[in-house]
């Protein structure tokens, strides 16, 4: 998986190279030349859309979208589930190797659906989904409550951490309707980080934790008004 993290990084590297580049340049240069110089920065710097910037094209199909969880080791591809074999992606990634699996949008809905539901592992090293786990804490979740969905597409989502529950998943089960109310969703869950629900999407990333032996952790977010 560092093959794909190094690659999604990349474009960033490379703009930020140029604008480095180009601030020396225009620092060195006589003064006469120094307008010309600091107008081809600007207009590099007006070019380059704010944020990360992803390279897809070298990015592997499957992957749809990215995750990122600022202040977390959180920073992860997320591919998409289909019908027919719904958990492929539980222990392989999208180069069919390695056990950790990548993160996957449930089956039953896909990145632009009103719900979306992601499951990922938490590994015992503390990687791909492990630090969701640890958003239950009330100290911890209001301070990493900011999570950046990237799509293919081009579009970035901004996330609002909103409700967090631990699950038994041997009694209870995330039902998928895409036609019942936000509040209905999540329910009473066991920390509240805001109480209306009233944005255009709700995201659910889940993973395993270990409250009981098949105890899951789902952190809900919306979209950030």
């Amino acid at each position: 998986m560092k093959r794909i993290r190094k690659a999604a990084r990349v474009t960033s590297v490379i703009v930020a190279a140029i604008l480095t580049a180009l601030a020396v340049t225009v620092f060195c240069a006589p003064e006469e030349d120094r307008v010309a110089l600091i107008d081809a920065l600007e207009s590099v710097s007006d070019r380059e859309e704010p944020g990360r910037q992803i390279d897809w094209d070298s990015l592997p199909a499957e992957i749809i979208a990215w995750v990122e969880v600022p202040g977390t080791g959180i920073d992860e591809p997320i591919v998409q589930a289909t019908p027919d074999s719904p958990n492929a992606y539980l222990h392989r990634d999208v180069f069919d190797q390695g056990a950790y699996g990548t993160p996957y949008i449930d089956c039953d809905c896909t990145i632009d659906s009103r719900f979306v539901v992601v499951y990922g592992h938490h590994m015992s090293d503390g990687t791909t989904f492990a630090e969701f786990a640890d958003f239950v804490d009330e100290g911890f979740a209001p301070e990493h409550s900011r999570i950046i969905v990237y799509k293919r597409s081009g579009e970035t989502l901004e996330l609002e951490v909103c409700a967090v529950d631990i699950v038994n998943a041997s009694n209870e089960r995330l039902v998928i309707d895409q036609e019942e109310g936000f509040e209905e969703i999540v329910g009473t869950p066991d920390l509240q980080l805001t109480d209306t629900y009233d944005a255009s999407q709700l995201f659910a990333f889940t993973t395993c934790s270990y409250q009981t032996w098949n105890s899951r952790t789902i952190v809900y977010a919306q979209i950030a008004n």
